[in-house]
């Protein structure tokens, strides 16, 4: 199956969809530049530091306060039926009640934690308390309306909570802490009423999923939500602790900023696919998923006076099993697509590196190119495993898919302090990130061959 025949398989509404979620991305990645670039104008190099300290903040809390809910809210809602609402709901509160538990600690410890960030008291902790509250939220009732079925309502929330609601709140205030709290509270409005819009999905089980087969599913993936980003994230403070006060740690992440950029190209896949992959393996699970067993066949229809049926040609239309058999093959030879078309990408960075580093970052930085070159063919292997991810986040219970990435945040760690008794601090950074995301890659679609038979 070539790449043409790949993408002509694929359902008209499925390109769409993935085309739009693709486009909200970046447009609400556009947002965020745009944002550093006017607080940066306009709270100086103080309130630059705080905004960047309090988006660190949020960036790290994010993965584990959402405690596995949106690929459980992703993978069980298709499922929920009439239930669906009232799962989404309960979900939905679930979040609020951990961003309560976060904010309050948060409260209680702000002095201790204004001054471990270096971002003053009890105004300065709340708001991003709030806005990492916000964050959370709207990600919960995004994943929601994704899960029941409704993808372009979900696009359309993300952009506007994620996308205008920062630029709107940046407006209306001179103050960057008041900006964060109207920001966070803004984006928990829009996710109130995003996730009273949620509705039901249409299923054919009779057992709709609960709030604890969802929690569990989430929570038995928390790790592995935590440690995908740690993987991306660790390069740039290892270097930073090994050359402190080092232009190298600035390479590093600007490098590692480039494999992610290409990485959320594919990752948008999970959002798209896993939803409508749940719904289609809960009917008929591949023989060697070990999710649920498949639906009874229906008996044959009893004889009838007339006798039976006349003899003629076979209906028309494809074979028993070939829609399924197409999938099968589709899903399996998708990671491999992603790499080839994230080896194109990687192919014009490489060329086209010391002309993105001096318009980007400055003639100065001409050093940075040799770590961009070095770093970014790691994106490859990680198009691949963003390619697998959604399918066997579909039909497997168990936390396959975490599993693999805590084992390979272990090789990084291991590999990447091996290599720095011998290297220097950035190409062993680099040779850790780029071990650890080939072992990523082929893990996953070795467990994807498996799991979806030919």
């Amino acid at each position: 199956m070539s790449l043409r025949t790949l993408a002509r398989s694929i359902p008209a509404v499925v390109r769409r969809d993935y085309l739009l979620t693709t486009v909200v991305h970046w447009l609400t990645l556009a947002s965020g530049l745009l944002l550093f670039h006017l607080v940066a104008r306009r709270a100086s190099v103080a309130g630059f530091a705080y905004y960047q300290v309090a988006r660190g903040v949020v960036s790290t809390l994010h993965p584990i306060a959402l405690i596995g809910l949106v690929p459980a809210l992703h993978r069980y809602l298709p499922r929920a039926g009439d239930r669906t609402r009232a799962l989404a709901g309960q979900a939905f509160l679930v979040q609020v009640v951990v961003m309560d538990v976060v904010g309050l600690l948060g409260l209680v410890l702000s002095d201790d934690v204004g001054r471990l960030l270096g971002i003053g008291g009890v105004p300065a902790v709340r708001a991003v308390v709030l806005l990492a509250a916000g964050m959370c939220l709207i990600t919960v009732a995004a994943a929601a309306l994704r899960g029941s079925g409704q993808a372009r309502l979900s696009n359309l929330l993300w952009l506007v909570g994620v996308g205008v609601v920062p630029l709107v709140a940046f407006a209306v205030t001179t103050r960057i802490d008041v900006f964060l709290a109207i920001q966070g509270a803004a984006m928990a409005a829009v996710a109130v009423l995003g996730i009273a819009l949620v509705r039901r999905h249409p299923t054919l089980r009779p057992d709709p999923p609960t709030l604890r087969t969802l929690l569990v599913y989430g929570l038995r993936r928390a790790p592995g939500e935590i440690a995908l980003p740690a993987m991306f994230a660790f390069p740039t403070f290892y270097v930073a602790g090994a050359l402190p006060g080092g232009p190298e740690a600035g390479y590093i992440g600007f490098a590692t900023s480039a494999v992610t950029l290409i990485c959320s190209v594919f990752g948008m896949l999970t959002p798209v696919l896993l939803p409508r992959l749940s719904a289609h393996f809960q009917a008929a699970p591949p023989s060697a998923a070990p999710a649920d067993p498949p639906p009874t066949a229906p008996a044959d229809p009893p004889p009838t006076a007339a006798g039976p049926p006349p003899a003629g040609p076979p209906p028309a239309g494809p074979p028993p099993g070939a829609h399924k058999s197409d999938l099968s093959r589709g899903l399996r030879l998708l990671p491999l697509a992603a790499g080839a078309l994230a080896c194109v990408a990687v192919v014009l960075l490489l060329w086209s590196a010391p002309a993105l580093v001096h318009n980007f970052l400055g003639d100065e930085f001409t050093d940075a190119i040799a770590v961009l070159r070095a770093a970014i063919p790691a994106a490859i292997p990680f198009a691949a495993f963003y390619a697998a991810r959604p399918a066997l986040d579909a039909v497997q219970d168990r936390p396959v898919i975490a599993r693999l990435q805590l084992v390979c945040l272990g090789v990084q760690l291991i590999v990447t302090y091996a290599a720095g008794a011998v290297l220097p601090a950035a190409p062993a950074a680099i040779l850790g990130m780029t071990v650890a995301a080939a072992a990523l890659g082929a893990f996953a679609y070795t467990a994807l061959l498996r799991a979806v038979p030919a």
